[in-house]
């Protein structure tokens, strides 16, 4: 059968490969300009076969913040310099030209420009409403960067129109309270796009693609879809745009922006939809979209022609090429989680990956391409949870000689209880990846296997990974004050997360969870009880809810579900006492206790490493190398990345 995401496609005057699309979402690998690390990042999804990669949104102007630029001609070289690495493979480049707006301070950390005196929602910075000087300035730095496009070997460019950044902010009834001819109607309140598009065609007109990127928003009073297809309408009969880039969404709620892994594939279809059936360009959806069947489909559909898979070529960037070969089921899954590639940038202040260690640092680590060591090892991997299974994969593909024992009868770990909690089944496709994978490299799988030192002893192995995971604790440890003691442990109805996940369903009608890591687990204990028709309240010392969690674009989401049940919650309260059918907790800025009718205790966070092993063989002077929460408890990105560091540098640790 004829499979259309395969097919070129013809955007303005370039011809893309195929109809797979990487659009435009931050990295932070680059400072200011391009990097050697941006570059290696785009070169590897370019080897991996796909058809057009929109960098990521460049400030056009001084007045608004990011970490690149495109304000005057030092960002060239940078470009062309990419271009050199990508375009031997065939893959298209196009740059996103944008303005946060009310968002984001000036470089200089001066206030920020926006169309209307309206606070951003999420910094809360008040802008400075935009005089007709400003915006002519606006217009000629969106052209001048376009222009330094041009000269830096691009094929096109694509103007932000969306997602609430200054243009959306204009187009929006919500953000945009002007009473001059750039507000009021939707003609003033397009004005603003209009004139960036016509001084972008007027300078790179006819040798670039020029596009442009829109979304709907949820905000009451924001602008809907039944405005921007007018403006999509007036776009397209003035020959404006050369294609529709159709999202959903703002920063009103970021997680439609960027869906976790609550929402299906193709979520935004249903407002995305609406935009491209008034398009007659070439239209680009996005939603979550993970495998080139489901793609296809969409494509099929004609709700689109070209689909957008960026996470799931940050997690396999040869997700095209495998897929051309045949070898769908070595495809590494995106499991939605968010923690790397939207977290990493708050986090770590850079793109990562948790299912895939060497996104953002292709320039230095290596993956399917890794070269055979000389000599082989002999390699024991202890605990087969996410740390275990990535150490296994990469030693054997490396070429050694592995084998990964297991305590329990199945694979996962971690994840497989995590899976248990709503609306997080996904993991379990991870898991299942890796089973394959460690199967077809011939790793020697041995399940329901509890590894003692004399056992180690016996197999005599070159090296000894130790991924042995970490216990629950249950003894009411809190990290706003760890020398407290909470009255009442020891009780039945006090359980840890995985005794909540795993055993019978929970019997009574209330329910205290404390949360002691501030990451999602908590919540995901929350939201099982809730489920289960318990009266659930939330207790952290932290100052938010899961406030680690938070830059996964889950906890929003999640908190929408809970208040739908009986569910509340107290921050910065510490719990004091565990009784049979309630418990006390107070603020922790003092004040009088407060009395929480519970029936069940979910103690949720604190973990002790299980290392007894590690220490006994290190004891004995027998080389091992301890990772993942058997090193300190965390969350799975790290152990993922530890697991293959360690099974990268076998033959240099043994």
């Amino acid at each position: 059968m004829r499979q259309m995401i395969f097919e070129p496609m013809k955007v303005g005057p370039v011809t893309l490969p195929n109809r797979i699309v990487r659009t435009a979402h931050g990295t932070h690998l680059g400072t200011d300009t391009i990097s050697d690390d941006l570059i290696a990042y785009h070169e590897a999804r370019a080897r991996g076969g796909c058809g057009l990669s929109i960098l990521e949104a460049t400030s056009v102007h001084p007045s608004s913040s990011i970490t690149l630029y495109n304000v005057d001609d030092g960002v060239v070289p940078g470009l062309r310099r990419l271009m050199d690495k990508v375009r031997p493979h065939g893959m298209r480049v196009f740059q996103q030209l944008y303005h946060g707006g009310h968002h984001y301070a000036a470089r200089d950390g001066g206030p920020p420009w926006g169309a209307s005196a309206v606070p951003s929602p999420v910094t809360g910075l008040m802008p400075i409403p935009m005089d007709a000087s400003q915006i002519d300035e606006i217009v000629a730095a969106f052209a001048a960067a376009a222009a330094r496009c041009q000269a830096g070997g691009l094929d096109g460019v694509e103007i932000h129109g969306g997602h609430g950044y200054l243009i959306h902010q204009f187009l929006s009834p919500a953000t945009n309270r002007r009473y001059d001819g750039y507000g009021g109607s939707l003609e003033g309140r397009m004005r603003l796009l209009r004139e960036v598009l016509e001084a972008v065609r007027a300078a790179v007109g006819g040798e670039l693609a020029i596009g442009v990127r829109l979304s709907a928003s949820e905000q009451p009073g924001g602008i809907g879809e039944a405005e921007l297809v007018e403006v999509i309408r007036t776009l397209e009969s003035d020959g404006l745009i050369d294609y529709l880039n159709a999202s959903w969404g703002d920063y009103f709620l970021m997680a439609t922006m960027v869906g976790p892994m609550h929402l299906p594939s193709g979520y935004e279809l249903p407002s995305s939809g609406q935009l491209t059936a008034a398009s007659r360009e070439p239209r680009i959806v996005s939603g979550r979209f993970r495998t080139l069947e489901e793609a296809e489909q969409v494509l099929r559909s004609g709700v689109a022609d070209l689909v957008s898979l960026v996470r799931a070529q940050i997690a396999d960037p040869d997700l095209v090429a495998k897929t051309r070969a045949g070898r769908v089921d070595e495809i590494r899954p995106c499991i939605a989680c968010n923690q790397g590639c939207v977290g990493g940038l708050v986090r770590e202040h850079r793109i990562g990956c948790l299912v895939n260690p060497a996104a953002g640092r292709e320039a230095t680590i290596m993956d399917s391409r890794a070269a055979a060591p000389a000599p082989a090892r002999r390699v024991l991997v202890v605990g087969g949870g996410p740390g275990g299974l990535e150490a296994a994969r990469t030693a054997a593909q490396a070429g050694h000689s592995v084998i990964l024992a297991e305590a329990q009868s199945d694979l996962g770990g971690a994840f497989d209880v995590a899976r248990r909690a709503p609306h997080m089944h996904i993991l379990a496709d991870l898991v299942g990846w890796y089973q394959r994978e460690i199967y077809r490299l011939g790793v020697d799988v041995r399940l329901s296997s509890f590894v003692t030192a004399a056992d180690v002893r016996d197999i005599a192995p070159d090296l000894t990974i130790v991924a042995t995971g970490a216990e629950p604790r249950v003894d009411g440890m809190q990290h706003a004050d760890p020398a407290f003691a909470v009255r009442g442990l020891g009780k039945a109805h006090i359980l840890s997360p995985t005794e909540l996940l795993t055993g019978p369903r929970p019997s009574g009608r209330h329910a205290l969870v404390l949360d002691e890591n501030g990451q999602f687990e908590a919540l995901a204990c929350a939201e099982h009880l809730v489920r289960h028709g318990f009266e659930t309240c939330y207790v952290t010392g932290w100052g938010a809810v899961a406030p680690f969690a938070e830059p996964t674009m889950r906890v929003e989401p999640a908190l929408r579900r809970l208040h739908a049940g009986a569910f509340h919650f107290l921050v910065r309260h510490r719990l004091e006492a565990i009784g049979a059918r309630s418990c006390q907790v107070r603020p922790l800025a003092g004040g009088p206790p407060q009395t929480i009718d519970a029936d069940l205790v979910v103690l949720a966070g604190l973990y002790a490493p299980r290392r007894e092993l590690h220490d006994e063989l290190k004891g004995e002077g027998v080389r091992a190398v301890l990772i993942g929460d058997a090193l300190a408890p965390r969350d799975a990105l790290f152990a993922i990345r530890e697991g293959r560091r360690a099974g990268s540098a076998v033959a240099v640790q043994s």
